[in-house]
């Protein structure tokens, strides 16, 4: 909504200096529109899954990684702050701007598969899952 609003707006403003600076400005704020919301949709259609012998964790079409059983050392409920080095990494592309209430401690690196892509490797994920404790107990059963 913030989106449109400021699309209307900024386009009467440009109207005034170039139509054509509005035009262009209008179209590339409708495309941002339309991609964030494919990737506001992706959240809910691209879910958590508990497999027979991994971990599948998905962040919409931004994030992805499948971690075996064998790789996790500990799941961990918390809030705190995750270390800060250069395999520590949060599921969410926003980072500390999102809060975890769960953090997976990995035996071994791992590679955590961004859009486009994109590749960055970890042994220590911060995540948010809405259960946590139903999630640590199947995490526990498996």
């Amino acid at each position: 909504m913030i989106i449109g609003i400021e699309t209307v707006a900024l386009h009467f403003l440009l109207a005034r200096w170039s139509i054509v600076a509005a035009w262009i400005l209008t179209a590339l704020s409708v495309y941002t529109a339309i991609q964030v919301f494919g990737f506001a949709k992706s959240l809910s259609k691209r879910p958590i899954s508990i497999n027979k012998d991994s971990l599948t964790l998905k962040y919409g079409i931004l994030n992805e990684v499948e971690i075996p059983f064998s790789d996790i050392d500990k799941v961990e409920l918390s809030r705190k702050s995750l270390e800060k080095n250069e395999l520590t990494k949060t599921l969410s592309p926003l980072g500390e701007l999102e809060s975890h209430n769960v953090i997976i401690h990995l035996k071994k690196e791992n590679e955590l598969v961004g859009l486009y892509g994109m590749k960055k490797r970890f042994n220590l994920l911060g995540l948010h899952i809405d259960e946590p404790k139903e999630f640590n107990e199947r995490m526990k059963v498996e």
